[in-house]
């Protein structure tokens, strides 16, 4: 049966955007959850990082839940417990059914550590190739085909391609790279699947939206994806992508008294083919209750997919003010959960 690839961070609303999926609905993931940017860590920051988020779906998720699990935006420098970072990362969830990541732009000693899990427990691994690499990926094929003879030959290999933000001048250009990897790859080696993954939201939501306007924007991740599968019939195909929170995300170390001169509201609600974006202005000048107005005008949509997730429901409730105030903080956990639960939706019924 087909699955979803959600890429998400090791953060409460993302957290709690599969926490709030029901055990059935997790049967239909497989996501890849990874740690945050954040310029400030500290070794001991980076723990409670961790801990945190285990602590977080610990009894809530069932241990037979399986997800990638990755630390590609932390440094090599960072020793946890006097090994690589990725050793205390993979241990700390090695209670649930985790798939190690490794690639080409990692340390010999991550890779090592995801290798021995994946040949001494998991027996699966997935090999995570960025967009950086799709293009001259034919000088990195010798570490590949070295990746392959430290795997056991009872381990499934997955391959992730993360295409990460897609803008639309490159959609085009990214499909002809990834077409011409996989010709590549796939004459020497064999996956039991490959994910193609990616998000039409960047860093910056100024950079497509300005404030106090709402429009759609086109899911380019989606259309690369349904483009590539056409030209390899027999290989199996997982659908991903970074839902409604931009991959360039990392932490913003400021003042949250100073936050509220940066941040303006956005609501991101996703179709099949598109991103429907709501922004509001600045908090400091027109106050927190936008969130409320951007809900009310959500809900009137034809669109607005009423009780059919718990970010649904989240969203017809602030819009109707029951319950506290929507944050910035509390928006993403129910606008991920309804993005996961629709694209859950659109996959089985075989509109992907």
């Amino acid at each position: 049966m087909m699955k979803y690839s959600p890429f998400l961070k090791l953060k409460i609303g993302e957290l709690s955007a599969l926490i709030n999926l029901s055990s059935e609905d997790r049967k239909n993931i497989v996501p890849l959850l990874e740690l945050p940017r954040d310029d400030n860590y500290t070794v001991e920051r980076l723990v409670t990082r961790i801990d945190s988020s285990v602590k977080k779906i610990k009894n809530r998720i069932e241990t037979d839940f399986s997800f990638y699990i990755d630390n590609y935006e932390i440094p090599d420098t960072y020793k946890l417990k006097g090994n690589d970072s990725y050793n205390y990362l993979i241990n700390s969830f090695s209670a649930y059914d985790i798939i190690p990541v490794i690639g080409f732009d990692r340390a010999e000693s991550h890779n090592k550590i995801g290798i021995d899990f994946a040949n001494k427990k998991a027996k699966k691994i997935a090999i995570r190739i960025t967009r950086d690499y799709f293009e001259n990926f034919l000088a990195y094929k010798e570490d590949l085909n070295s990746m392959f003879t430290s795997i056991e030959s009872d381990v499934f290999c997955i391959l992730l391609l993360d295409c990460n933000y897609i803008e639309n001048i490159v959609v085009d250009k990214c499909k002809v790279n990834i077409i011409r990897l996989l010709e590549n790859i796939l004459k020497d080696q064999l996956f039991s699947e490959i994910v193609i993954s990616g998000s039409s939201i960047p860093s910056k939501i100024s950079d497509i939206v300005q404030k106090d306007t709402d429009k759609f924007i086109n899911r380019n991740e989606v259309y690369l994806y349904k483009e590539t599968i056409k030209y390899f019939s027999k290989t199996i195909f997982t659908f991903g992508d970074y839902t409604v929170v931009s991959p360039g995300y990392s932490e913003i170390n400021i003042d949250p008294k100073a936050m509220l001169n940066v941040i303006t509201p956005k609501i991101i609600y996703s179709l099949l083919d598109s991103h429907y974006i709501s922004r509001g202005q600045r908090i400091k000048s027109h106050g927190i209750e936008q969130y409320i107005t951007q809900a009310k005008n959500l809900i009137k949509k034809p669109f607005f997919r009423k009780n059919n997730s718990w970010g649904d429901i989240f969203l017809f409730d602030k819009a109707t003010k029951k319950g506290t105030n929507i944050t910035p903080s509390s928006i993403i956990g129910p606008t991920v959960n309804a993005h996961i639960e629709f694209m859950i939706e659109k996959i089985l019924s075989g509109s992907i």
